[in-house]
């Protein structure tokens, strides 16, 4: 049995440090659970380059996070700029 501890998910972040939601619109602050994830690279890979053929101004990353307890990703921690 495999706990959600273990697992790993996907989020794309771009270059202002915002997040893509659910509804695929980039975000400051929302809640993780409203976040677009994926367990799998290769479809969050085909979003990034989707997102890319619309804008090619966007400067996105996948970003690697773990799962908590409720299954949303753990967002990594946000470094000031400096």
């Amino acid at each position: 049995m495999t706990t959600l501890f273990n697992m790993t998910v996907f989020i794309l972040q771009n270059q202002h440090d915002q997040f893509l939601d659910k509804s695929l619109q980039w975000v400051n602050h929302c809640g993780a659970k409203q976040l677009f994830k994926n367990s799998h690279r290769d479809i969050a890979l085909n979003q990034l380059m989707e997102l890319n053929a619309k804008d090619i101004q966007l400067r996105a990353k996948l970003v690697t996070c773990q799962l908590d307890a409720k299954g949303n990703p753990v967002l990594p921690i946000q470094q000031p700029a400096a």
